[in-house]
């Protein structure tokens, strides 16, 4: 929009005179009590919708704001970042493992998960570590057991394994996607130390030196995008997706469609057609973590990690289970 400043100012006397009035009477008024200001009613109709910011957010952000005239005061929305996070077609294979719990995990679940992909063909282009890799079981809001290991010392072993995995896939994507136990981390520091939240280096990625290793996060309960998979941690849904058949079928009924999720720590899968045909198969992954920890010695948890193949315009979700210190 461009316009001198005799006709500027006219438009921004009457926005301000008329303020609550529509757009339309507002033009009227103008080209009545100012005859030849504007060519038709549309061009008038125009500027005033362009300074009452009505011409996209665009045309907003390019407007001074003393001359910005809103007929209603709407401020702007706090604006939050739920776009899925996009996995391209190079960026497969994918090597997928989750609930590892440091300190509460499996070591050999994990070494037999580190070789699995080390020894795949071809290797890895994308590891996906699924959430809940970290506990933090003394920033619960359970009973504590002070003997359990600090929080200093949850982070310095988990930063050792990150470490390790970088090294070993030196070339791989890694993706770390913040479960329900990562949250736990923020959530602590905000109801308990409001003041600091904000402050650099107080963040798990921060502690966990995320970027030096390369590593990228997905946080606030953000989807990952998989082609036609989507793969979640499994405590996105408000409500638990656990269902008394499985985790899979559960995650079906919420989902809606082909999905992979962690959170539950046992193997499941679940599928059913369309009426049209079209398959939908969910997918449940064990954990690499301890499957008898003191604070819930008997479940039906079990150890494993996933794959994810593609060829040409199909995927592949192998779904693997380790059981006696084996891959199965």
């Amino acid at each position: 929009i461009k316009m001198d400043h005799v006709t500027q100012n006219i438009v921004l006397k009457y926005l301000q005179e008329f303020k609550t009035d529509s757009t339309s009477t507002i033009a009227r008024t103008i080209m009545k009590e100012n005859p030849g200001l504007f060519t038709d009613f549309e061009s008038a109709r125009n500027y005033i919708r362009y300074y009452r910011g009505q011409s996209g957010s665009e045309s907003r952000r390019k407007l001074d704001v003393e001359h910005y005239v809103p007929r209603v005061n709407i401020p702007e929305p706090i604006e939050q970042n739920y776009e899925p996070y996009i996995i391209n077609k190079e960026d497969y294979p994918l090597l997928i493992g989750a609930d590892a719990h440091v300190p509460y995990h499996n070591r050999d679940a994990i070494e037999l998960f580190i070789e699995y992909g080390l020894n795949m063909k071809p290797k890895p282009n994308t590891i996906i570590l699924l959430g809940d890799w970290a506990d933090f079981y003394k920033l619960s809001s359970w009973n504590i057991d002070p003997t359990m290991p600090d929080i200093k010392q949850e982070l310095e072993m988990l930063k050792s394994i990150l470490t390790s995995i970088r090294k070993l896939f030196p070339k791989a994507k890694i993706i770390y996607k913040y479960g329900n136990h990562e949250e736990r981390y923020d959530r602590y520091l905000m109801t308990r130390a409001p003041e600091v939240f904000h402050l650099p280096h107080t963040h798990l990625k921060e502690q966990l030196e995320l970027d030096k290793l390369g590593i990228e996060v997905v946080t606030d309960k953000r989807l990952i995008t998989a082609w036609h998979l989507t793969i979640i941690h499994g405590h996105e849904y408000k409500f638990s997706i656990n269902n008394p058949v499985s985790p899979s079928r559960g995650l079906f009924m919420k989902a809606k469609k082909s999905a992979i999720c962690g959170h539950f720590h046992q193997k499941t899968e679940y599928s059913e057609p369309t009426i049209t045909g079209h398959v939908i198969r969910d997918w449940s992954i064990g954990g690499l973590c301890n499957l008898h920890p003191f604070y819930m010695p008997l479940n039906k948890w079990t150890n494993g990690f996933a794959t994810v193949t593609i060829t040409d315009d199909f995927y592949t979700v192998s779904n693997k289970e380790i059981i006696s210190n084996r891959i199965v």
